[in-house]
């Protein structure tokens, strides 16, 4: 019997073998101090790579959903344009045209996500903010914040749309300009915080120090879409 190297076997459920870390008794894993509460539990189970993926898809498809609608606008500017050509010719202008103006919105969207990925997490582990950085685990990891603080803007892509485009239908408005309003400054941006708030907190950002983060990314953004022309 050759014997057993590296963590110590204790005999876990249903009769399978387990590691010092599955034992009962155990300390926390990593990146989980002092055993969260269920809401940050399922937050840091989002944050992996399967579900940064995920959340990556699910923009992309939304925003192409939500971009159905704009098909129509793009036609009747295609047909005042070419007012003699055949409907053939209509067809194609307008599926290149609404083609471009996805990956343009799809493009957007991405950019903006990596930007409010990667100043999230630095806020979170340098910035002077109220609460102490949860860097003990893992201080020189910025995948878990960054991926965190990206689905965070995916969450408010996503409710935006839906919020703006819900209002719109009951109001009866026009409903295809719901992709290019999500990057304009009106009532819907306090969801912005909102849904950073969550990340940071998905991050392993204690309360204080999460409301904090979203807040100043929220303003970093804010004022980038002030300053920029319209």
């Amino acid at each position: 019997m050759t014997e057993t190297s590296g963590s110590t076997r204790a005999t876990g459920t249903a009769g399978l073998p387990a590691y010092e870390d599955d034992a009962p008794g155990a300390p926390d894993a990593p990146g989980t101090p002092d055993a969260p509460d269920g809401g940050a539990v399922f937050g840091q189970r989002l944050v992996t790579r399967r579900g940064h993926a995920l959340g990556v898809s699910a923009l992309v498809v939304a925003t192409a959903a939500f971009s159905v609608p704009l098909w129509g606008e793009i036609h009747d500017r295609v047909v005042e344009r070419l007012d003699t050509a055949s409907e053939g010719a209509v067809g194609i202008g307008t599926s290149i045209a609404w083609c471009t103006s996805l990956l343009a919105n799809v493009l957007t969207l991405g950019l903006l996500g990596v930007l409010v990925g990667a100043l999230g997490a630095v806020a979170t582990r340098h910035l002077p903010l109220p609460g102490t950085p949860n860097t003990a685990a893992e201080p020189g990891d910025f995948t878990r914040p960054r991926r965190a603080f990206t689905l965070g803007w995916v969450a408010f892509v996503l409710a935006k749309l839906t919020v703006w485009t819900v209002a719109g239908l009951a109001l009866g408005h026009d409903v295809s300009r719901a992709v290019p309003t999500v990057t304009h400054l009106d009532a819907y941006l306090p969801l912005l915080p909102c849904a950073l708030l969550l990340a940071a907190r998905a991050a392993g950002s204690a309360w204080p120090r999460a409301a904090a983060t979203a807040v100043a990314v929220t303003a970093v953004y804010a004022t980038a879409l002030w300053l920029l022309p319209s």
